[in-house]
């Protein structure tokens, strides 16, 4: 196999498009197709790959919706049988077995990246989606120069390397992205007894909890019905944490416990480019709800050399301003409030 084998990627929403534009750039012979024939034509416009000629691909990456990856993978495997194939569901045990009912598992290997948008569809699509974000490969039955393959497309696209069991990938990815948007979903449909003016007491920290409950419900529905045992198994984990709290004869001291616990489980989520989590200040500033002046706030941020590692921003539902919060460095925090307040710019909080 060639280091750049041609590449076949089915499916042309935002992440087969977003491989065949990050692969294409970096020099990769794509070629792209999708069922919808609106969604192939408009990956073909973008670049993501070219139309599939007679020659066959050596590589073949399907990236449908999980609950057909399955049978997508199989029909790769029967239609070019001197083809290697991955895919890039989130959910890989079943994919794995789909391929060895196939009798291709041998030249199969699973593939997740762990990245996205909130908005889907090829339209969406980024050759850099993927640059510094998790992309686990689960070998299974796989030779090593299949493995090794399905690797380098990773390393193309700049991510960071994960190998897993597909089972163990499973587990993971139920606690760590498939119970979260069940969480976030909940959260945001506790939302409905309440009236417009109620809703506008919503803060930063709702709009944080809810942020992804915008995401596709059918795509969802596929994910939790491919990996049903593993979400159950951390909901009831939650659902017990909850229900302590609940029916705690001290709720208060419950809750100080169960955030406890969360304070010290949410250090090891992965900080800036997945190092270590640092501890950052924030530096709170009223900012006009006008056109510039966020660029404007950052702008004189860095006129004192204050590195902004995150921020927030919180529109006030009935004033022309917004909270814009600026994360950095603790030491870089009393200069920069400084600087600012010299700017004019009102820190509302440091």
């Amino acid at each position: 196999m060639p280091a750049t084998p041609r590449t076949h990627v089915i499916g042309a929403g935002l992440i087969g498009a977003s491989i065949g534009l990050g692969l294409r750039a970096a020099g990769w012979d794509v070629t792209i197709a999708d069922a919808a024939a609106e969604a192939e034509r408009l990956a073909w416009g973008i670049g993501a790959g070219d139309p599939l000629g007679h020659e066959a691909p050596e590589l073949v990456i399907v990236a449908v919706r999980p609950s057909a990856t399955g049978e997508v993978v199989a029909e790769a495997l029967e239609r070019w049988p001197g083809a290697w194939v991955t895919d890039v569901a989130s959910v890989k045990a079943p994919v794995l077995e789909a391929a060895r009912a196939a009798g291709g598992s041998a030249r199969y290997v699973g593939s997740h990246p762990m990245a996205g948008r909130e908005v889907s569809g090829g339209l969406a699509a980024q050759s850099d989606l993927f640059s510094a974000r998790p992309w686990v490969v689960c070998a299974g039955d796989a030779a090593e120069e299949v493995v090794e393959t399905v690797r380098s497309v990773a390393r193309t696209l700049e991510s960071d390397l994960v190998e897993m069991d597909a089972s163990a990938h499973d587990a993971a990815v139920a606690r760590v992205s498939h119970a979260p948007q069940v969480v976030a979903s909940a959260a945001a449909a506790a939302l409905g007894p309440l009236g417009a003016d109620d809703v506008a007491l919503a803060g930063q920290g709702l709009r944080d909890v809810t942020r992804i409950a915008g995401s596709p419900p059918a795509m969802w529905a596929d994910i939790a019905r491919m990996n049903h045992a593993a979400l159950v198994a951390t909901l009831d984990h939650i659902i017990g944490d909850l229900e302590d709290v609940r029916e705690a004869d001290d709720i208060g001291e419950a809750l100080t416990d169960l955030i406890a616990r969360g304070n010290l489980e949410v250090e090891r989520i992965p900080g800036k480019h997945g190092g270590k989590t640092r501890e950052w200040r924030g530096v709170t500033v009223i900012v006009p709800d006008e056109p510039g002046q966020l660029v404007r706030l950052l702008q004189d941020a860095a006129s004192v050399g204050a590195n902004v590692e995150d921020l927030s921003i919180e529109h006030s539902p009935r004033q022309p301003v917004g909270l814009t919060t600026l994360f950095v460095e603790p030491a870089s925090a009393p200069p920069l409030v400084e600087a600012l307040e010299r700017a004019g710019w009102t820190v509302a909080a440091s």
